[in-house]
């Protein structure tokens, strides 16, 4: 965790304890607030270098742990390795107590959105629904568009049957057993893994995890997936509004679906894509040198 940094822990509408982080720029008057919504699964700790990036630039950084993940309150807490949700507002009321907090806490303004993956879901559903949240949005290595580890035949299905599958008490079912979960950076090696090319990093990240059981997650139910499911097919036939927004898409994504993404948006000339072509999934956290590139069009977007 970086210096400096106030930690938070604060209740959404619903009764979620939630894992806040702010940290202020290193300067004396802050050029805006960034807000870093990470991605399935992850953890406040695992972007450090990033957030470290934007506070030396001269921004706050406001982010966090999502509900059921990192230091979150999880939905079963006696049985922590399950992940769910009923559906994927409830991520909504993370963002709305993220938000409500800043507020409390008068953040610089302007705001900027900073998502990666899933958080570019949850980011999306924020654009087309109070597109004023934030003066400019940012998207990396987005899921949007499909969800490429489930055929589209498939994802038709088990939405088409959820009542069926209520009914007949299956949405609990997880893809694993929850109690032998483990993270997926400490089930492969680096030379297979689909998130980064840099071997500091990947170290980095089993580090973390070995050294922090409390942050590991879980296996997702059937209903956790068919609510990601349903708010990819309903944002898909959603109007994005003209905001100041940039796309950021990894060339070596294995993770996300770039056509997928690409086939939502090539239709709106307000969004500003590039391609960081070297790039795995976690373009944030690659060799310096693709996270630099990253890292400049990122900065120049938000100085524009």
């Amino acid at each position: 965790m970086l210096e400096n940094g106030q930690i938070i822990f604060k209740k959404t509408e619903d009764g979620r304890k939630l894992r806040i982080a702010i940290w202020k720029a290193n300067t004396k008057r802050a050029l805006g607030t960034v807000f870093f919504l990470n991605g399935h699964r992850e953890f406040i700790e695992k972007y450090s270098g990033t957030f470290e990036f934007f506070i030396k630039k001269g921004f706050n950084v406001s982010t966090l742990d999502w509900r059921g993940w990192g230091l979150s309150d999880r939905p079963f807490p006696s049985r922590p390795k399950i992940q769910h949700i009923s559906s994927a507002g409830e991520y909504q009321l993370d963002l709305d107590t993220l938000i409500g907090l800043a507020k409390k806490k008068k953040l610089t303004t302007p705001w900027y959105l900073v998502a990666h993956s899933l958080g570019c879901l949850i980011g999306l559903r924020r654009l087309v629904s109070e597109p004023q949240s934030f003066d400019k949005y940012i998207f990396l290595s987005p899921l949007w568009g499909n969800f490429p580890y489930i055929a589209r035949p498939i994802q038709r299905l088990v939405i088409k049957f959820e009542k069926a599958l209520r009914l007949f008490g299956l949405i609990m079912l997880t893809q694993q057993n929850p109690e032998k979960y483990k993270p997926y950076s400490l089930t492969t090696d680096f030379k297979t893994n689909t998130l980064t090319s840099d071997k500091t990093q990947f170290n980095r990240l089993q580090t973390i995890l070995k050294e922090n059981h409390k942050l590991h997650s879980g296996s997702p139910t059937l209903g956790y997936v068919i609510a990601i499911l349903k708010e990819i097919e309903a944002l898909n036939v959603a109007k994005i509004p003209n905001r100041k927004i940039l796309v950021l898409l990894a060339g070596k994504e294995k993770i996300t679906d770039n056509l997928a993404v690409m086939q939502s948006i090539h239709k709106y000339a307000f969004i500003k894509i590039a391609t960081i072509n070297l790039a795995q999934h976690e373009i944030l956290i690659e060799k310096e040198e693709i996270r630099q590139e990253a890292l400049s069009l990122i900065h120049e977007f938000l100085q524009s």
